[in-house]
């Protein structure tokens, strides 16, 4: 029996899933996402990194090394960036995608890091004792992305109010904050809220740069490398677009 199929029948049993299943890493996916680790024994976690680890081998991985020292826009898979961190779009739950292979940012890093990351989460939000608020930011290890460090922060939902506004750009200065405090020296952020929160990416980007021009102007410390990692054209040259009016 190979790493996947065992994954995927621990994970059967641990969801109580009786049914035949097949032997794919789109079920082993379907099933990370749906599992609350609790006690998940430590061979689990021994196989899950061997599969994701192979996975990854597959993949060509951005260092962000290469980049420029400053703000970088780039268009990519920010699971494949390595980088001492990246940030994740969360929900105030801050457990991860529960929809069974997800296509949002916080279901793909939740599984390729693996389910080390959401054990790590539900002690956070235990010890929290509420939902989390926007803006804030809670930091994880990457495991098994190529990245260090996972940041994660909830983005408004939005409703074209001024509070949006407010919290978006404390989402940003947050996670800044928060690296430069840990003395990262490169940080990657994807477009908080304009995915499923359905923040208008025009006025999302103005936001996000003038956020990261403004902290790494004025209160930076230790950070050398801000990197925006678009997923599509559209996002990419919008933010593309912006960063030369800046």
């Amino acid at each position: 029996m190979n790493n996947l199929e065992w994954c995927i029948n621990y994970l059967k049993g641990i969801n109580n899933i009786k049914a035949n299943l097949d032997i794919d890493f789109y079920t082993f996916r379907a099933l990370l996402n749906i599992t609350m680790p609790i006690n998940l024994s430590a061979d689990y976690y021994i196989h899950q990194d061997e599969v994701l680890q192979n996975v990854l081998k597959e993949k060509e991985i951005i260092d962000v090394n290469s980049l420029d020292d400053g703000i970088s826009i780039i268009k990519g898979d920010i699971t494949l960036i390595k980088a001492d961190a990246i940030v994740n779009a969360c929900n105030n739950k801050m457990l991860g995608c529960f929809v069974p292979n997800h296509h949002c940012i916080d279901n793909a890093i939740h599984t390729f890091a693996g389910l080390q990351v959401r054990r790590d989460m539900m002690e956070i939000m235990e010890k929290l004792g509420h939902d989390e608020v926007n803006g804030n930011c809670k930091v994880t290890k990457a495991y098994n992305l190529p990245s260090k460090y996972i940041l994660h922060t909830v983005g408004p939902i939005y409703n074209n109010t001024k509070q949006n506004e407010i919290d978006l750009r404390s989402c940003y200065l947050s996670c800044l904050e928060e690296a430069d405090r840990m003395n990262l020296n490169s940080i990657v952020f994807c477009s908080l809220s304009t995915g499923v929160f359905g923040y208008p990416i025009e006025k999302a980007s103005v936001i996000a740069l003038n956020a990261i021009k403004d902290y790494l102007s004025n209160y930076n410390k230790n950070i050398k490398k801000v990197i925006i990692d678009l997923f599509n054209d559209n996002d990419y040259y919008v933010y593309k677009e912006r960063f030369k009016e800046l």
